[in-house]
């Protein structure tokens, strides 16, 4: 059966989308996941999301402007899968914040996943976002936002690339806001320790104060941790709405 050519490029557009946002996209973007199995899903993905979006009326089969269109499509998914991790980076941020002020942050691991060393904190808020992110189905809503952007964006269209590329710096600032308001509790409570610390060390200069907050700081996070555990997944479960919406705000920049 021969298909149409114009098929057959509708099918490499979409599949350039769909392969800049597995790399970028939460769970997808993991380096433990063989890029067998990414290649795979992005091909079947490719092949079903063909039906669903809309093919272009004028498309040139030259090879110059296919290639522009290519890599449009290709920025298009790592821009629509870079937000969708910001998430994902505000909270392992977070943890970061926390392994600092509790004094954790020389222990680290290596996370198979990005190639760099981690705090156990963050590891840890990582794990968690992800099982979170798992379990509402998270990577299912990204894929169907992806379908839905051809509809909103269709192939071949012109971005706003400047537009876009203000908004998505402005949406990095969530990164930083998002960090700060996970890990508030444990900083508010650090430093009231750090400030019982500095009287003690005042009233009775002989106490070996840096060493002992060695000692105090963790044991009083962890504790801070668990008792803040249900209010953080109710957070996380709040920013994942957040920033799904953000993406769907994206799809309209893109298209302005």
């Amino acid at each position: 059966m021969n298909l149409p050519m114009h098929l057959v490029l509708t099918y490499f557009l979409v599949f350039a989308r769909l392969v800049g946002a597995f790399a970028t996209m939460p769970v997808f973007s993991r380096k433990d996941i063989p890029n067998t199995i990414k290649l795979t899903l992005i091909i079947w993905i490719a092949f079903a999301m063909v039906g669903v979006a809309p093919l272009p009326s004028h498309l040139e089969p030259s090879a110059p402007i296919f290639m522009v269109i290519f890599l449009t499509e290709m920025t298009i998914g790592m821009i629509l899968g870079l937000v969708s991790s910001m998430l994902i980076v505000a909270i392992e941020f977070a943890g970061n914040i926390m392994d600092t002020q509790a004094g954790l942050s020389v222990a680290s691991l290596l996370d198979p996943a990005t190639g760099r060393n981690t705090p156990l904190l963050s590891t840890l808020l990582n794990w968690i976002a992800l099982i979170i992110f798992i379990s509402v189905n998270g990577h299912h809503i990204i894929i169907t936002t992806l379908a839905e952007s051809f509809k909103i964006l269709p192939i071949g269209q012109v971005i706003n690339l400047p537009q876009t590329s203000y908004e998505v710096v402005m949406m990095s600032v969530e990164i930083f806001r998002i960090g700060v308001v996970l890990a508030a509790p444990i900083i508010l409570v650090i430093f009231m320790v750090d400030f019982g610390f500095g009287l003690l060390n005042k009233i009775a200069e002989q106490v070996n104060v840096f060493q002992l907050s060695f000692q105090v700081k963790p044991t009083v996070s962890l504790i801070i941790l668990l008792a803040i555990a249900p209010t953080l997944v109710d957070s996380i479960m709040h920013y994942f709405e957040v920033t799904m919406k953000m993406v769907t705000e994206l799809l309209i920049t893109l298209q302005k």
